[in-house]
Formats: C-alpha cells, sequence, structure tokens
C-alpha cells in the first residue's frame, strides 16, 4: 500500500513537472538589428524582454548565458540575420523562442520590425513592425508599443502631460541658457553644461559632488541613471564640453562596481568606484507625468505604464515582509502590487515630494546579486544615494502596481 502511495505521488509530481515545463516557454532575447549605438541596442532589448517577460507563458532567459553562447560562437547580430542560425544558437542555448528586432533608417525615422522565432522550425511565430514619427525621441516608445501588441499585449497609452511640483517649477533650458534638455521618453532631464568636477573622480566624490550642488539655484541634482546616461551619449550632439573619457552613471552593478558611459566610445560597463571618471549632474526638473487614477497616481516611465499607491504601508519592514505586503494587498481594488524595481523607485524618489514619501530608507525588488535576497538594493530619500543592504533591515515601503 506505502509502495502504490509512493508511486502514486512520484506520478504526480512527474506529471506536474511535465505541465509546468510545457506551460512556460524559455525566450532567449537578442540585441537588435539595425545602425544605432550600442547604448540604444541595450535599451531596445531590455524593451523586448520587459515585453516578453510580462506576457503569460513566457520565461526570458539570463543575459549572461546568452552573452556566453554568442561569445562561444563568435555571433554578432548585424544588418542581414539568417533565422535558420537564430534558430541553431536558441536551440545550443535551451530555448524555445528567440526574440529581436530589426531597425532601418527611413528619411528621419526608423523603421522597426519585432520578431520571436520559434527555435525548432525556424518560423517567425510572431512579428509585428512599427515606424517612429519623432525619429530617435520616440524610437523606444515605439519599440515598446510594437512588441506589446506583437505578444497580445495593450496598446501602450500617450504619455501623460506633465505638470510641475508646488513651490519647485518645471524650468526650461531657456531659462538658463547653458542647461541642456532632453526628452527622456516623456520625462524633462536638464543636464548641466560643464562637468561638476575639473577633474576626475571616484563615484563616492563624483555622487557626492551632484547630491550636494546647488547649482543655478536648484538642488537635488544628481548623477544620471544607467538608462539616462546611455540617452546622454546617443544625443552627445545636443550636449555641451563633454570630454572624451568615462562618465560616471549612479546605477550600481554588484558589490563596489557602478556603470560608466565612454563618451569617446560606444562603451556602456561597470566598473570599480575606485576608479576615476569625470562628472557630469543632472535634474529631474521637478517635472513628473502623475495622473489622478481613482485615488492612487499613474505614471509612464520609459514606455511602461505605471501606479503608486498614494500613501507607504505604514511601518517599517524587513525586506521579505516588505514584498509580502506588498503582494498581499488588495488595496484600491487591485492585488497585483509589488515593491518597485530600484531603477523606478529611483523616478519615486525624484519625485517624493509631489507622493508625499516622507520615509527615510525605501526598499526596492532588486537584489544586489542576481537570484540572492540576502543584501538587496535600497534608497536613501534623505540624500539620494542607492545603498545595498542586509534584508533583515527595517524599511518603509511603497507598492507599485503596472497598468
Amino acid at each position: 500500500m506505502k509502495r502504490i502511495n509512493l508511486l502514486t505521488i512520484l506520478l504526480v509530481l512527474i506529471l506536474a513537472g511535465a505541465a509546468n515545463g510545457q506551460g512556460e516557454s524559455k525566450v532567449a532575447v537578442f540585441d537588435p538589428v539595425g545602425e544605432v549605438s550600442q547604448n540604444l541596442k541595450i535599451i531596445i532589448r531590455e524593451e523586448l524582454s520587459n515585453a516578453v517577460v510580462n506576457t503569460p507563458g513566457y520565461l526570458v532567459m539570463e543575459r549572461e548565458l546568452i552573452d556566453k553562447v554568442l561569445a562561444e560562437n563568435k555571433f554578432q547580430m548585424t544588418g542581414h540575420v539568417d533565422d535558420n542560425q537564430i534558430g541553431e544558437l536558441g536551440r545550443k542555448l535551451g530555448a524555445n523562442y528567440v526574440c529581436y528586432a530589426s531597425i532601418s533608417s527611413v528619411g528621419g525615422n526608423y523603421y522597426i520590425s519585432c520578431k520571436l522565432v520559434d527555435v525548432t522550425t525556424a518560423k517567425i511565430e510572431r512579428q509585428n513592425t512599427g515606424i517612429t514619427k519623432s525619429g530617435l525621441d520616440d524610437l523606444v516608445f515605439v519599440v515598446a508599443s510594437v512588441s506589446r501588441e506583437m505578444l497580445g499585449q495593450a496598446a501602450m497609452k500617450p504619455t501623460p502631460v506633465s505638470r510641475p511640483v508646488a513651490n519647485n517649477p518645471v524650468v526650461r533650458s531657456n531659462d538658463f541658457g547653458e542647461l541642456s534638455e532632453l526628452n527622456m521618453m516623456g520625462l524633462s532631464l536638464l543636464v548641466m553644461p560643464v562637468d561638476e568636477t575639473p577633474t576626475k573622480t571616484t563615484w563616492i566624490e563624483a555622487s557626492r559632488a551632484c547630491l550636494e550642488s546647488t547649482a543655478y539655484g536648484m538642488t537635488d541634482w544628481r548623477l544620471p541613471t544607467k538608462l539616462e546616461i546611455s540617452r546622454m551619449f546617443a544625443l552627445r550632439i545636443k550636449l555641451k564640453q563633454m570630454q572624451g573619457y568615462w562618465y560616471w552613471s549612479g546605477t550600481p552593478f554588484e558589490d563596489d562596481e557602478y556603470y560608466r558611459q565612454a563618451f569617446d566610445a560606444d562603451k556602456l560597463v561597470p566598473a570599480s568606484g575606485r576608479a576615476r571618471c569625470y562628472v557630469r549632474c543632472v535634474h529631474s526638473n521637478g517635472a513628473i507625468n502623475l495622473e489622478d487614477h481613482n485615488g492612487v497616481w499613474g505614471f509612464s516611465f520609459y514606455g511602461n505604464n505605471y501606479e503608486v499607491m498614494p500613501d507607504d504601508i505604514a511601518g517599517e519592514y524587513r525586506w521579505e515582509e516588505a514584498r509580502n505586503a506588498c503582494e498581499m494587498s488588495t488595496a484600491y481594488g487591485h492585488n497585483d502590487w509589488y515593491l518597485p524595481e530600484i531603477n523606478v523607485l529611483e523616478f519615486l524618489y525624484n519625485n517624493k515630494i509631489a507622493l508625499n514619501m516622507p520615509g527615510e530608507w525605501y526598499w526596492s525588488s532588486t537584489p544586489k546579486k542576481q537570484g540572492s535576497t540576502r543584501a538587496m538594493f535600497e534608497k536613501n530619500f534623505m540624500d539620494g544615494k542607492t545603498y545595498d543592504t542586509g534584508s533583515n533591515a527595517r524599511r518603509s515601503v511603497r507598492c507599485i502596481r503596472k497598468n
């Protein structure tokens, strides 16, 4: 009898495992094909990944594994793509599908084609196309829209109109002549016309220099995020007096490493915080794109639409408690709240006044090391710095959801 029960349990587990395996297809997201900068390729690839990961039934494969297999096979995405070769590489990765975008210049705009290729048959399983209306300015938005629609998701909503925070009016670049204003996918970003420090500095010195700056009568200057400095490189012709060397971003990689952007080459890579790079500070300009959605704030961030609770969850929590508090919440009629990723938490920090976030420390959902929950990234809302800390620390919690 016991043997029969054990066999029954084993059979159930095997069938459950097979069902799970059939229910979730592995997708390898490759870099896009086309004559755009490597930084834009990184951003576009992340938009594709975001579309795939938010589609039920698909699982995005780890980037490190994809890069390793591509390097071993000496394969690069070029202007001519052979879907049979794509399929072969996908099989070596153990993927079910490969997803990538092709980008072609059409006058001053870009034609985008997103594809999902079945690695077994090398046939295109899904495909969708689109074209920009404002050149590079709406390229990422169009990619996000095309990829989401390809996967059966709702079409992207137009970016809400920005409105200023009280007592912190939006500054236009012509108010201070020299400042450059970049459109960061719906967000207004001011860039200093000169480096904040005359010489190269460590990351800690660079971050402190921006946070303590009162240039142009404004506070809340900061280092640009990884995506922002990628955008700055892509639009570097609009910026002033950039050195042909490395510049720090504020985005951590792991341990004491942070992303930096070369402005004399198309390179965005992590480096030790003890390295020395130039410093160009940015300001979110008080420009926010928040809309009241029945008591919660809605905002658009790099092509994705989110909602954020108008208040913190009362109290302070260890990281796992914070995650559970969000995921178990049914506030405002929704049950899909979660802790924000570190880059979204940075956006919340930049709009902390409008969002009424009085806490000193807030948890993100981003681990210091992939797959670990022992140390997580957090944001200090007093000085704007990003840190990693043990998950047993107690921090404030503000939940978000994708709309």
